[in-house]
């Protein structure tokens, strides 16, 4: 196992080397099993000590830096949270993208439903309703409520052709037959 160091840039040589040195074991073309398995613990074992020292000389100075320059660490999350409000707004950016298909896909179903209705001249005043607030959204709140209104008012006409078709092809049953006048029910 190495000693610690006490520079940062003995140590990165001596990470670096470690590495060169596991990577060199990895693709020796030499073939002999009982020599490399042992040759290959050994330098992965140093690779891992050193990349801990490594480690605990960065947090070092990292808790050192902190407790100088505190202002340092209020950028730092200050940067993080850009890059997190810029993810967020990747994030709605999709979003947004995904509602407009979605709604170019519905005004097209829409326009489907009222190229039929007019050849049927049957009026359905909920899908002109529906239609008319996706006209113009002013916020994404207004979008998805014009989205749901869309989409219960297409389903309420989907019901209604339905029930029309069942109409048309089940005819009723015959009424049941009425009690006499005479009869007294208990």
């Amino acid at each position: 196992m190495a000693t610690p160091t006490n520079g940062s840039g003995n140590l990165v040589e001596e990470f670096e080397e470690s590495f060169q040195a596991c990577l060199n074991v990895l693709t020796k073309q030499e073939a002999s099993p009982c020599v490399e398995k042992e040759e290959v613990k050994v330098e992965v074992e140093r690779f891992i000590d050193l990349a801990r020292q490594m480690e605990a000389f960065f947090l070092q100075k990292r808790f050192l830096l902190s407790a100088m320059k505190p202002e340092l660490l209020v950028k730092e999350d200050n940067n993080e949270l850009k890059c997190e409000l810029q993810r967020k707004e990747e994030l709605l950016r999709r979003h947004y993208d995904k509602i407009s298909q979605w709604q170019n896909l519905l005004a097209d179903l829409q326009g489907h439903t009222q190229y039929n209705k007019c050849q049927q001249q049957t009026p359905q005043p909920a899908l002109q309703q529906a239609a008319s607030p996706m006209q113009q959204p002013c916020s994404v709140q207004q979008s998805v409520q014009a989205q749901q209104m869309a989409a219960a008012a297409a389903q309420q006409a989907l019901q209604q052709q339905a029930l029309q078709q069942q109409q048309v092809a089940t005819p009723r049953p015959p009424p049941p037959p009425a009690y006499p006048a005479s009869v007294q029910r208990r």
